[in-house]
């Protein structure tokens, strides 16, 4: 895996799982970038759980999605996505931290098409979409758990 981050989050375990597992609650809500998500099948979250998001891209809307690979519950999410020339997989492990919650993330951008030439360099934009990414999930997270206590 070529992509990675760490971050840790001080909320329950279960909190932290359950927001990043919910792409369509988690990614509005931190990504002011993308447009919406929209769950596209039936059922609990889960493996096999797919999500269609519409970002602005280069002036125009794109729609991507993902899929939930494997959801082992508060400990690992694995997913894979379409995002334009990438269909990266990467997986997020949960564990137990001093103060919450640890979140590793680690992937592969997995660029299709003349961009597999570029490989490295798929990887530099997705590493800095995954070094932005965590830390406005853990802001709004904690921020929530903050609410959450002064109710």
């Amino acid at each position: 895996m070529t992509m990675h981050s760490v971050i840790e989050i001080k909320r329950p375990l279960e909190a932290v799982y359950g927001f990043f597992l919910d792409l369509e609650r988690s990614i509005v809500r931190t990504d002011l970038t993308v447009e919406s998500v929209l769950k596209t099948t039936e059922g609990p979250l889960g493996a096999g759980t797919t999500f269609r998001l519409r970002q602005p891209v280069m002036g125009k809307v794109r729609e991507q999605t993902m899929r939930v690979i494997m959801a082992d519950p508060n400990r690992r999410i694995e997913m894979e996505a379409a995002f334009g020339p990438v269909r990266p997989q990467f997986s997020l492990v949960f564990e137990p931290a001093a103060d919450g919650t640890r979140v590793t993330f680690q992937g592969d951008s997995r660029p299709v098409g003349p961009f597999r030439l570029v490989p490295f360099l798929m990887d530099r934009i997705g590493q800095r979409n995954w070094d932005r990414r965590p830390r406005l999930m853990k802001a709004r997270l904690e921020a929530e758990g903050d609410s959450a206590t002064d109710s």
